[in-house]
């Protein structure tokens, strides 16, 4: 069987991500100095968070924690190493 470089079998948000090169996430974050004062929720993290969000249909900050608390076996591929906790 040869490999084809089609996505399937990938989930969408990883298909939408694999269009961002990895590198250009922390180049472009380290120029605008937009992880100056995190700890731990990254810029990476944050696209991913908000590229979840748009594909699902999210609405609030609420259901965003509230989904991704409970596929978090299910989006390891993303990644993400913090999620989003509800306050």
């Amino acid at each position: 069987m040869n490999k084809s470089k089609n996505f399937s079998g990938h989930p969408i948000i990883k298909q939408v991500l694999n269009f961002i090169l990895p590198k250009d996430v922390p180049r472009t974050a380290k120029k605008h100095n937009s992880d100056r004062y995190t700890k731990k929720f990254i810029t990476y993290e944050h696209l991913a968070t908000m590229v979840f969000t748009v594909i699902s249909g999210c609405s609030s900050l609420r259901e965003v924690s509230s989904i991704m608390l409970a596929c978090e076996g299910k989006i390891n591929h993303l990644g993400l190493t913090d999620f989003p906790k509800r306050m």
